[in-house]
């Protein structure tokens, strides 16, 4: 059985993971290296693809951008991408399982793939984290990437809502 996608589907996500690499390369540029780790830049696209395209383009991008954003930038380094794929990856399929065929609320569905992808990101950090040289115990690497990221979660709790909404209200003015 072949999968077709939509010329705007692949056209959204093409934009989605250019954007998932620019924006964390502005953020560095403007806040030092660590914005990345505070501010998550990296993390909207995906979670937007996951929302707003499903979760085949949010698992995709979850997937694609640290990859592209490491060979195009060397950020995130080498030790931490494994990790890093596998928390994105999550983030943009359950995105997009929670509001496509769950039918939750962005918010719930943002909340859920958030958590989700913090609990990938400590199963790969215990699985992968010995053969990949990160010596992290796995609970205390996700709670100080929570603390540490906290206004980056803030807000894409607040962002990411508010886009999907304003998307939906120029499609309906569109509509008219």
């Amino acid at each position: 059985m072949t999968r077709r996608f939509p010329v705007r589907t692949l056209t959204t996500t093409g934009l989605l993971l250019a954007v998932g690499v620019l924006l964390p390369m502005v953020s560095h540029s403007l806040f030092g290296a660590v914005s990345g780790r505070t501010f998550l830049p990296m993390h909207y696209a995906v979670l937007l693809g996951g929302l707003l395209l499903g979760p085949v383009a949010g698992a995709f991008l979850g997937i694609a951008t640290p990859l592209l954003s490491t060979i195009m930038t060397g950020m995130p380094p080498v030790a931490t991408l494994p990790p890093m794929v596998g928390e994105l990856a999550v983030y943009g399929l359950i995105a997009g399982f929670a509001r496509r065929r769950w039918r939750l609320a962005p918010l719930c569905s943002l909340l859920l793939a958030m958590a989700a992808g913090r609990i990938a990101l400590g199963l790969a950090v215990a699985l992968l984290g010995p053969s990949i040289g990160l010596k992290a115990e796995p609970v205390a690497y996700v709670l100080a990437g929570i603390v540490t990221g906290l206004p980056g979660i803030a807000m894409q709790v607040v962002v990411i809502p508010l886009l999907l909404a304003r998307g939906r209200l120029e499609r309906s003015i569109a509509d008219r």
